[in-house]
């Protein structure tokens, strides 16, 4: 049993390498006789490309009105440094556009994360050619597994909408004001359930795909 369930984490870890092997580059990132993605099935592989990328554009324009409302401030910053970079003029106008913009990437980049990585293991959930049916329903089942638990972390999210604002709206007034930290403190605050919360949820993921590979039978980790 350990046998096969170590194989099938074997086959997991080919899994990871199989970007690079997309681009034509064997595994130390040089050029190599290596076909894109040689043990996955390439039109699973294509949807899942596809969908990173889609999902990456919703979590932009998600993020767009935030960053947005702070346009004036980072183009305040471009004048004001036009011509000195070191001036306190430039500094003060650049960390104003900082502070504006921080609480809009404490939001979009999770999101970005999140959607890289579910194309990662959207990828890695992509059947073997020749994969036993068995695994191939433990590798579906994690796929749902994940997903469930990236929706869930976009839902949580959506709570913290007012923190958010207010550590914009903070920092953007006055960088360094106490203000500003503890509105910034609010939204990570805010924000640390949700993170926790897909932590135990990926947890259960592992934990229930290494049971289903345990329970397959014994000749499920070879192929006809």
């Amino acid at each position: 049993m350990f046998k096969r369930i170590n194989l099938f984490v074997a086959l997991l870890a080919v899994a990871l390498v199989a970007p690079a092997l997309g681009d034509g580059r064997g595994p130390n990132g040089r050029g190599g006789a290596y076909h894109p993605h040689p043990l996955k099935v390439r039109a699973c592989v294509a949807t899942c490309r596809s969908d990173e990328t889609a999902c990456l554009k919703a979590a932009r324009e998600a993020s767009a009105p935030c960053f947005d409302a702070c346009e004036a401030l980072v183009d305040a910053a471009h004048e004001a440094c036009a011509t000195d970079h070191e001036s306190d003029a430039c500094k003060a106008a650049a960390a104003a556009a900082r502070a504006c913009i921080a609480p809009c990437n404490e939001v979009f980049r999770p999101a970005a994360r999140a959607c890289i990585e579910d194309g990662r293991g959207c990828v890695r959930d992509c059947p073997f050619i020749g994969e036993p049916p068995c695994l191939a329903v433990c590798r579906a089942g994690y796929g749902d597994c994940l997903g469930a638990a990236r929706a869930a972390l976009y839902d949580c999210r959506e709570g913290c909408e007012d923190e958010l604002k207010a550590a914009r709206e903070a920092c953007a007034a006055d960088p360094e004001s106490d203000a500003c930290t503890a509105a910034r403190t609010a939204l990570s605050a805010c924000l640390q359930p949700c993170r926790e919360a897909l932590k135990t949820g990926l947890d259960a993921c592992g934990a229930t795909l290494r049971q289903c590979v345990g329970a397959c039978p014994a000749d499920a980790a070879t192929t006809d």
